[in-house]
């Protein structure tokens, strides 16, 4: 006997009652179809998916519905994704009947439930009695809502009109031999290490038709045995291969960042056949050993790992080999992509680092302008006043947000990018608004959609448009005019600026984030795998260097090097490089976790971070050598400014300190009454520190004395020109512009 049950428990819960009936179309039925609880399939009074199931009620009863159509009208099998796929359920036909096998996706991987045969006719009753009853359940608590299921009883319909046909059997496609074309030359690592995988019936393979994902058509029985280097058996993991070498290689990913971090341990679970208890890998990643259960072998971790991805590699060969439809199957191809990322991974760990053969002529590396600290007369400056130039409203900032460039202020928002003319106050030009923008020289980078379009900064006119390339960009920068870096999520890719063509692209294995900076022709790229790069005009790798651990904050440049913040256990690591080469300056361990990236302070970087919650600033010296670190009597997360001899620390409250070069206090100020909303960090300019606060303030950077205040300005983006000209973006999107209009010395 099968019956399928839906939970109750949503319709008791007054907040979704209540949510349902307040609702309008079409929010009524985004609510309707939001209903989530428990879904039971139950065969003879058990729960094939052990209370496992939850999700959308509504669209996973329609999608029941119709794949048991599907199944009575004659096809080989259907698939359920419940939820947000973290479960499936899988439909075979066997003549009348029906098989279901229930596999829960989540690491590790279990198969709650293989080929339980039930009568196909009366699966189909069961899921129409569960939909009517959920629709019932509806009509109770919002009469209006039951008409939002209408796609549900369509399916209803649609399942009752479907006469029982016989299953369709089609030919096994043509078995090809796998090509030896691509594959990639042994490693020494498999001399010692390596994976064979067994399948008990490869006839599984061929029941997949294609087009589409294909769980079911994977979860071939076997067993994936590795063996050492004297070629005995190691050990041997019965089960589904394809969904051992699942979770393999994904546990693999994280026993590579256990590497990267120094980790002596790194552990793999994974699930036994049935419902028993999980089987622990743990990997000696400091030693030569692997722990099975409680079962050692001498082998090398990381070869192991490598073979668990060369095994998924041949999986994806022999499936194909078997059925060549099954190129088309996504669950394949994902778990052969993870594979190769982590091959690649495994090549840059054990290479190490890579330096430059020909070091690059790099420009003249990013140095405060002079303007910076020169003051703007001689005597004391007392006192400064400013004239409100013009605004602009953008919407809310989108990337960069705001830019002063020459006579032109750029504002870029959700609803528009604008630019605003500082002599006369004038709006110059205005465009729609993106998702991103970035400023480069000349030339204004916006995101709309999936459109990129760069405008001229000073015309607002397009230069070029072209579809992404890739992921939407986090940031982009200028390789010495030939090239225009579009920074992704875990990819760079190269463009040229006149024209908005694809030269090249950079993705570094095992990257889900990624800081770049341009330091002339070279591009440093540092991943959050652990590793920052060269990449030069034309995309070529210049250089690579493994960092003490994932990297933590943008890079920053400092005394003629490219600065990386790296976590390392509790604290972390800044480490130098020289941007030409590649070559390894210094690193110098930090006891703080970085809440800002490093900055440069005269021959002398500054790092803000915290120590056990507690604001901390460390000081570094040329040689890489911890000068002093400070605890400030502040609280939250620091960010810190140079100020010529003093670094000027503020804390999340709005708090200042200025600390000299011995890390003593020279002035304070207090927190303001208000406090400001992920306000902009201060600004140097003309021996004047510029901070966002109860409006905007203007300090004499030697003294802490208050020069001037723009009063009512919650200050998101803070942009100082080197005339004291001052731009203002506030988080709702409206850009001001400022000029100093006199200010008061006493000689």
């Amino acid at each position: 006997m099968i019956r399928i049950r839906t939970g109750t428990s949503w319709r008791d819960d007054p907040r979704i009652a209540a949510a349902i009936r307040r609702a309008a179309q079409p929010a009524r039925a985004a609510a309707a179809r939001a209903v989530a609880d428990a879904l039971a399939i139950e065969v003879d009074g058990v729960d094939l998916a052990a209370g496992r199931a939850e999700a959308p009620l509504l669209p996973s009863l329609e999608d029941l519905l119709r794949a048991i159509s599907r199944i009575l009208g004659g096809a080989p099998q259907a698939a359920v994704v419940l939820g947000d796929g973290g479960m499936e359920l899988l439909l075979r036909r066997r003549g009348p009947s029906a098989l279901i096998t229930v596999v829960s996706l989540g690491r590790p991987s279990h198969v709650l439930a293989r080929d339980v045969e039930v009568d196909l006719e009366a699966l189909a009753a069961a899921a129409l009695d569960a939909a009517a009853q959920f629709c019932r359940d509806l009509a109770a608590v919002a009469p209006d809502a039951a008409r939002d299921a209408r796609r549900l009883r369509a399916a209803a319909r649609d399942l009752r009109r479907t006469a029982p046909s016989p299953e369709r059997h089609r030919s096994p496609p043509e078995r090809h031999r796998p090509s030896l074309a691509g594959r990639r030359p042994p490693h020494p690592a498999q001399e010692r290490v390596r994976c064979r995988i067994e399948l008990d019936d490869e006839s599984i393979l061929t029941a997949y038709e294609g087009g589409r994902p294909d769980l079911g058509s994977l979860l071939v029985p076997g067993r994936v045995v590795a063996h050492v280097e004297d070629g005995s058996e190691a050990f041997s993991l019965p089960g589904y291969p394809f969904l051992v070498l699942r979770d393999l290689v994904a546990a693999s990913e994280r026993a590579l960042s256990a590497a990267r971090r120094g980790d002596p341990i790194a552990e793999m679970l994974l699930a036994r056949p049935g419902r028993g208890a999980l089987l622990s890998l743990r990997l000696g990643l400091a030693g030569r050993w692997t722990q099975v259960g409680g079962h050692a072998v001498a082998c090398a971790p990381l070869a192991l790992v490598r073979a668990f991805a060369e095994a998924a590699i041949d999986l994806g060969r022999q499936a194909r080999a078997r059925n060549p439809r099954q190129a088309e199957n996504a669950h394949l191809t994902e778990l052969e992509s993870a594979a190769v990322e982590r091959i690649a991974e495994l090549d840059e760990l054990e290479a190490g680092d890579l330096a430059s053969a020909e070091p690059a002529v790099l420009a003249r590396l990013p140095t405060p302008p002079r303007a910076t600290l020169e003051r703007l007369g001689p005597g004391r400056l007392r006192r400064l006043s400013f004239r409100r130039l013009g605004t602009v409203d953008v919407g809310a900032p989108a990337g960069a947000g705001l830019a002063l460039r020459g006579r032109w202020l750029l504002a870029a928002g959700r609803d528009a990018i604008a630019a605003l003319d500082r002599r006369t106050g004038t709006e110059g030009w205005r465009v729609p608004g993106g998702s991103f923008a970035a400023f480069l020289p000349g030339t204004v980078i916006s995101v709309h959609g999936d459109r990129l379009v760069a405008r001229t900064a000073a015309t607002g006119r397009p230069r070029w448009e072209r579809p992404l390339p890739g992921a939407p960009p986090t940031g982009a920068a200028l390789l010495g005019g030939a090239a225009c870096a579009l920074v992704e999520s875990g990819a760079v890719t190269g463009l040229d600026p006149r024209s908005g063509a694809t030269l090249w692209r950079f993705a570094p294995p095992g990257a889900a984030r990624l800081w770049a900076m341009a330091f002339g022709g070279v591009l440093a790229v540092a991943s959050d795998a652990g590793f920052l790069y060269g990449v030069d005009a034309e995309g070529r790798l210049a250089w690579r260097v493994r960092t003490p651990g994932p990297v933590l904050r943008p890079l920053r440049a400092g005394g003629g090097a490219c600065l990386a913040l790296a976590e390392v256990g509790s604290g972390a690591a800044l480490l130098a490089v020289d941007p030409a080469s590649g070559v390894r300056r210094w690193e110098a361990p930090l006891d703080l976790v970085p809440t800002g990236p490093a900055v440069a302070w005269g021959g002398r970087v500054a790092v803000p971070g915290t120590v056990a919650g507690d604001p901390a600033v460390s000081v570094i010296d040329r040689r890489g050598a911890v000068s002093w670190t400070a605890a400030p009597p502040l609280t939250g997360a620091p960010a810190v400014v140079p100020a010529g001899e003093l670094l000027v620390v503020r804390d999340g409250s709005g708090a200042l300190l200025a600390l000299d070069r011995g890390g003593a206090p020279r002035w304070s100020r207090p927190a303001g009454r208000a406090a400001v909303h992920a306000p902009a960090p201060p600004t140097l300019a003309r021996g004047t520190l510029v901070v966002a606060g109860e409006g905007v303030s203007f300090l004499d950077v030697a003294t802490g004395e208050l020069l001037g205040v723009l009063p009512g300005l919650a200050a998101a983006r803070i942009e100082v020109a080197r005339d004291l000209g001052v731009a203002v973006l506030d988080p709702d999107g409206v850009a001001t512009a400022f000029r100093l209009g006199t200010h008061l010395s006493v000689l």
